[in-house]
């Protein structure tokens, strides 16, 4: 009765003589304006005086926003989000000017008596000193609890909220003790101040909850309010609550498996300890609730402890027992599941290790039986790996690792042990199932013998044929110079490391070059000689040079048609560049050009048959030294 009487005297006068919020444990919201997300709707009939609008409110107007800018031409702040941070969350945005009053009202019922309630909101000055010319009226709220006549509970007010080019969201609140007979409630908030410009400010999060004495909760003895646990977990997890303020509380435990948006409360959980069920997965919060056994059972006469977080974590995934081939004298590789923070093996005699990989250089009998390694990922969850290493006799395999052929030459493979082979690839292979194959590979290629024995160990090694590429010569196709003029040479040689030269040298500027200028004044033969470095064959190709004291210009052709001489062409010369060649008939007209001695003239005019005659021709050639030659003769149209 002594404890009533104190509880009483400090919460339950009328008048609350306090302006902060309150010091102990809360219920869950009774009220709860959070002005949702998305798209801003107007609030409900009577809840305002003021009139709703969308974007920057004019004077006595309100809006619902979560991303605005540039309102009062800069000066209001950025508007991006509400106080908790999502950008999708709305706010109340009140532009307050020659509007003293009421800003928002709402009356609550179904409250409880003897129980203390606190009004809280979120709120934000928004202005800065580009706004009114530096001299707004400031923003100062009043919250207040009244009764349903209008009178006054309990208030507190914001004080003046000062010009500032940063928005920073402050929680204002104001509690009352409602007496053993419980009434309505209207919450109020209010503008005090007035003025023709200013007072613009942002409100979020409007709630009323019952208030109580300190609740706390222990997790496992310690103050913390989450755990994480693994799948299998066999540590109990316990809660100890203890709380104080209370003169005659009913305990009640909550579970919420939806982060928190819906409770539950667990049959039979009414002490001060909890001990939480083993499950396998699921996260999963709890809470203590406590009311006056008058109320229980009320949510809106119910105060709560902090929220304790259990998360049960599946298991990482991992391979089962691997049955696992050693063989005698050969290394050995155990590879656990990939992606784990933590490794931790034990062989069969118990010697331990953290690497990641377990190697064994070369296994022994006595390394024959179980390994296991424990594997830890997240939040400390942990599996065990396990290899049974059965030891069987091992292989060997023997062979050439390396072969340098010449091109089409065919080689015998050679590999040796116990067992059945398998070469791979079977490119260009006669068996690729036996020891000794037979091949002629085109290009090098790399071979991989594997060799397995009958308990299936297995030995390998590569054996690697350079393949040298036969020598070849091309000297080029046949030149026709002038006398006194320079021909080039060009060759081409294929092969692997090949050596060349030109012969006979006399009268080659180079011999050991492919391309390279020749001054025969005969009619000259060379050859290119190619002989190949790795003993892979000799090759040579001739060019023959023919050597004109003049150019040979033909007298006449013969375009009937019957396949030979039916085209005049221009002569051709090597290394002479063609610069024009024209024909014209009697009258002078011109019958024939072109600048490529490709392209001949084939007796007709505009695609009209010519009459048999003479014909007349020019022509211009550039010598490879650059010097024009002209020429003009005559040639006959034979039918």
């Amino acid at each position: 009765m002594m404890l009533r009487c104190i509880f009483y005297l400090l919460f339950c006068l009328p008048l609350s003589l306090t302006a902060q919020l309150w010091p102990g444990n809360l219920g869950l919201p009774i009220v709860n304006i959070d002005f949702g997300t998305g798209r801003g709707q107007a609030l409900a009939a009577g809840e305002t005086p003021l009139g709703f609008t969308g974007g920057c409110p004019g004077t006595g107007k309100y809006s619902i926003e979560h991303f605005l800018f540039g309102c009062a031409t800069g000066g209001w702040n950025q508007l991006i989000g509400d106080h908790t941070g999502d950008y999708e969350g709305n706010y109340m945005l009140v532009n307050a000017a020659n509007s003293p009053g009421t800003i928002l009202v709402r009356t609550v019922d179904g409250l409880c008596g003897n129980t203390t309630y606190q009004l809280s909101a979120f709120i934000a000055g928004i202005m800065n000193n580009l706004v009114c010319n530096g001299i707004p009226a400031l923003p100062n709220l009043k919250l207040s609890l009244e009764s349903v006549s209008g009178t006054v509970l309990a208030s507190t007010t914001t004080g003046e909220m000062q010009l500032s080019f940063d928005k920073i969201w402050k929680e204002y609140g104001v509690f009352y003790t409602m007496g053993p007979v419980p009434e309505p409630l209207v919450i109020r908030i209010s503008s005090t101040t007035t003025g023709p410009c200013g007072i613009a400010f942002i409100m979020d999060d409007i709630t009323l909850k019952a208030a109580g004495g300190d609740i706390n909760v222990t997790l496992n003895g310690a103050n913390t309010t989450e755990i994480d646990l693994c799948k299998g977990y066999s540590s109990p997890v316990v809660l100890d609550a203890t709380y104080a303020g209370y003169a005659d509380p009913v305990l009640q435990w909550q579970r919420s498996i939806d982060s928190g948006k819906t409770w539950q409360n667990i049959p039979g959980a009414a002490a001060a300890r909890y001990s939480v069920p083993q499950r396998d997965d699921s996260a999963i919060l709890f809470h203590l609730g406590i009311a006056e056994r008058v109320n229980a059972g009320n949510q809106n006469c119910t105060i709560y402890s902090q929220v304790i977080s259990t998360n049960v974590h599946a298991l990482p995934n991992h391979i089962p027992l691997q049955q696992v081939l050693g063989c005698l004298g050969k290394p050995l590789e155990l590879r656990p599941s990939p992606d784990f923070s933590t490794y931790q093996w034990t062989d069969p005699g118990g010697q331990q290790s953290n690497n990641t990989l377990l190697v064994i250089p070369s296994l022994q009998n006595a390394d024959a039986g179980l390994y296991t390694v424990l594997l830890t990922g997240s939040f400390g969850c942990s599996v065990t790996d396990s290899f049974q290493v059965n030891i069987f006799p091992g292989t060997s395999v023997s062979t050439t690792s390396e072969y340098n052929i010449c091109e089409g030459t065919v080689v015998n493979l050679a590999a040796t042990g116990d067992g059945t082979f398998l070469w791979t690839p079977a490119t260009s292979l006669s068996n690729a199932g036996i020891g000794n194959p037979v091949t002629t590979p085109k290009d090098s290629i790399l071979y991989k013998v594997v060799l397995t024995n009958i308990y299936g160990c297995r030995d390998s090694a590569y054996v690697k044929i350079n393949v040298f590429k036969n020598a070849e010569a091309d000297a080029g196709p046949d030149k026709t110079i002038l006398l006194g003029d320079t021909v080039l040479l060009n060759g081409s040689v294929k092969g692997t490391a090949v050596n060349y030269y030109w012969s006979p040298s006399a009268t080659i500027s180079n011999t050991s070059t492919l391309v390279t200028p020749a001054y025969s004044f005969t009619e000259t033969s060379y050859t290119l000689n190619a002989v190949s470095t790795k003993g892979c064959g000799n090759a040579s190709s001739v060019v023959t040079v023919k050597v004109y004291k003049d150019i040979f210009i033909p007298t006449a052709f013969s375009p009937n048609a019957d396949g030979t001489n039916d085209v005049y062409y221009p002569p051709r010369i090597n290394s002479f560049q063609l610069i024009s060649f024209t024909i014209f008939n009697r009258l002078g007209v011109k019958a024939f050009h072109t600048t490529n001695n490709n392209i001949g003239w084939d007796g007709t005019i505009n695609g009209n048959p010519q009459d048999a005659g003479t014909y007349v021709y020019y022509m211009v050639m550039k010598s490879p030294a650059g010097k024009l030659i002209n020429r003009k003769g005559s040639i006959v149209l034979l039918k």
